[in-house]
């Protein structure tokens, strides 16, 4: 009998035999290498989640402590902030070595992953070569300024440990320009968001604080000559009055004489309108730029304003300083109340001699409304408006108050053209020019095709407190002009207002007190020719006036607001020749903001030749 085949899977051989299949072992095998492979990309996996949680983790902690440095500069805490410094360059290395490693070279390889975890790894290591190569220069300095102890007595600023830290500036901003040659290989498009928000804030840092650095290397040599570390320079302070509109931005109401020597400051005095004289002429400008202006314009203190280029008015200023005590300023800076007020923002409020209060909401009020019929006469007037200076000189050379804040601040009062300065030294007008606070007539169209439209008070009146003004310029390329309009709105209340505050000339045109008079005065770009005016000729004609300042052809006209009323005054000129920038606008600063529009059909005249 044949055998009983055995049991389980079995094959007939060729002799018709049955034969026991012998088990496939390499699939189990097989099995046991995948398994034992994503058993081992797990535990790589799990490596590289551990690490890169440590270098979140020593990134974060490090931010902590540089957060913390801020307030021991501000402490003057020398010993804490080197110990912060040392715990954040630890944190700093142990997350660049972690990154060096051979697991995050090979996911930096991986497709789409790679990105990210190439871009985290450079940001740490952009962040490691700006702590090794910055931060014990950063602490070096930072330990110099002491900042709690930088005012000195009798006001102003220690000198000594700025110049100690400007030495540290070079090798700081050398560091940041290396790091952010090492971000500049992340394409941030490719990365994903959660990756971006984790390391965006240090490409913001690169961004925001390389060419701050830069600017500070670059003008602090300046600023300390500017605050006299080389030899004591006198400059005049002069503040603008608003309510009776100046083109430049108000009546110059008073002054104040500061002497600058070593950072010391001290307030030589303070003078008004009638602390000088007024019968001679201090300045001769060519005889098309005085044909713009009244015939008192050069003479009288109160009239330098009238013109819009501050390098002219800083001259008569000059000009008028050495006729009266045969020196030369060294510098003149201009402001208005609502300069004021973004200061006290920082400050915090003054206290008067009357014990009135004054803040960054009331003090523009207070200034150019309450003192008129608070204080009877000149001299009273003076008097209130010479103390707030003091006391607000007093609060700034103190020293007791943020400079980051005061810098924002002071940058606002720039923006709005507010706050001017003009230096005799060419170097400092040169940094002037650089932040915007030179308050020059553009030269050319290169940068921007600049029109310039501005106001003149012209009836002796303190009622431009009540003034709004808007601004629209259009374009016709086509027709190769452009037209520029102001509209002036008159809200000067029929009560509350002083014989001083009404319009001293009004009684000449027959009109009512309450109404405007004023001098509305267009800039052409230069290059340009004024080719029509709506109203063509204004409504007195001993108003009339045109000529040309620095290459600006210019036309005034008298112009009557009534009280409850708008006006509406336009100018048209012709496009400039040659290579055009984009259209800009220069106005009169008024107490309100003036809203400015340019109609999208000035665009066409942009970089065309």
């Amino acid at each position: 009998m044949p055998k009983t085949p055995p049991t389980g899977r079995h094959r007939v051989d060729r002799t018709g035999h049955h034969a026991v299949m012998r088990r496939r072992r390499w699939p189990w095998i097989t099995a046991s290498v995948v398994v034992g492979v994503l058993g081992v990309f797990a535990a790589i996996t799990a490596v590289f989640a551990v690490q890169a949680i440590t270098v979140k983790n020593d990134l974060m902690s490090a931010k902590s402590q540089i957060t913390s440095i801020m307030s021991y500069v501000k402490k003057g805490e020398s010993a804490k902030i080197t110990a912060a410094g040392d715990k954040i360059m630890a944190l700093t290395r142990d997350a660049n070595a972690t990154v060096q490693g051979p697991l995050w070279e090979i996911a930096s390889g991986i497709p789409l992953v790679g990105q990210n975890v190439d871009a985290v790894r450079k940001a740490t290591e952009a962040t490691n070569i700006v702590v090794e190569g910055a931060l014990p220069a950063g602490v070096k300095m930072l330990s110099a300024l002491k900042i709690d102890s930088m005012s000195v007595s009798g006001g102003g600023v220690d000198l000594g440990p700025v110049e100690e830290a400007a030495k540290s500036l070079p090798e700081i901003n050398a560091t940041f320009a290396e790091a952010k040659k090492k971000l500049d290989g992340v394409d941030r498009t490719k990365i994903l968001p959660v990756v971006d928000n984790a390391i965006g804030s240090l490409f913001d840092i690169m961004d925001d604080a390389g060419p701050a650095l830069e600017q500070v290397q670059h003008y602090l040599p300046t600023i300390l000559s500017v605050a006299g570390a080389d030899e004591k320079r006198t400059y005049m302070l002069v503040f603008q009055n608003n309510a009776e509109i100046r083109a430049a931005g108000g009546l110059p109401a008073a002054t104040a004489i500061v002497d600058v020597d070593n950072g010391h400051i001290k307030l030589r005095e303070q003078t008004s309108t009638y602390s000088f004289r007024r019968d001679l002429k201090v300045i001769d400008p060519p005889w098309e730029t005085q044909a713009l202006y009244e015939d008192d314009t050069f003479t009288g203190f109160g009239n330098f304003t009238r013109t819009p280029n501050f390098p002219t008015t800083a001259a008569a200023f000059d000009s008028l300083w050495n006729i009266t005590t045969g020196e030369h300023l060294d510098g003149l800076i201009m402001l208005d109340p609502v300069v004021l007020s973004h200061v006290l923002k920082v400050t915090g409020p003054i206290k008067t001699a009357d014990k009135r209060t004054l803040t960054s909401d009331n003090v523009v009020e207070a200034l150019l409304y309450d003192a008129y019929s608070r204080y009877k006469g000149n001299s009273a007037q003076d008097a209130f408006f010479s103390d707030v200076a003091a006391r607000v000189f007093k609060k700034l050379s103190s020293g007791d108050w943020d400079v980051m804040d005061m810098l924002d601040q002071l940058q606002v009062s720039i923006k709005e053209d507010r706050l001017k300065a003009w230096f005799a030294d060419d170097a400092e007008e040169a940094m002037s020019t650089e932040l915007g606070m030179d308050g020059t007539l553009t030269a050319d169209n290169k940068k921007t095709t600049q029109v310039g439209i501005y106001l003149n008070d012209s009836a002796y009146s303190k009622l431009e407190y009540f003034l709004k003004t808007k601004v629209s310029v259009t374009c016709d390329v086509d027709a190769g002009t452009m037209t520029t309009s102001i509209t002036m709105a008159n809200s000067v209340p029929s009560e509350g207002m002083t014989k001083y505050q009404l319009g001293i000339r009004n009684k000449r045109y027959l009109i009512p007190r309450q109404d405007f008079v004023l001098d509305v005065m267009y800039f052409a770009p230069p290059g340009s020719e004024i080719t029509a005016s709506d109203p063509a000729y204004g409504d007195a004609w001993d108003g009339a006036r045109s000529g040309s300042e620095d290459s600006h052809q210019g036309k005034v006209m008298r112009i009557f607001v009534g009280q409850n009323e708008t006006r509406t005054v336009s100018y048209t000129s012709t496009i400039p020749k040659g290579e055009r920038g984009p259209v800009s606008v220069d106005t009169s600063p008024t107490v309100t903001t003036t809203q400015v529009s340019i109609s999208k059909t000035c665009g066409g005249i942009v970089n065309a030749k």
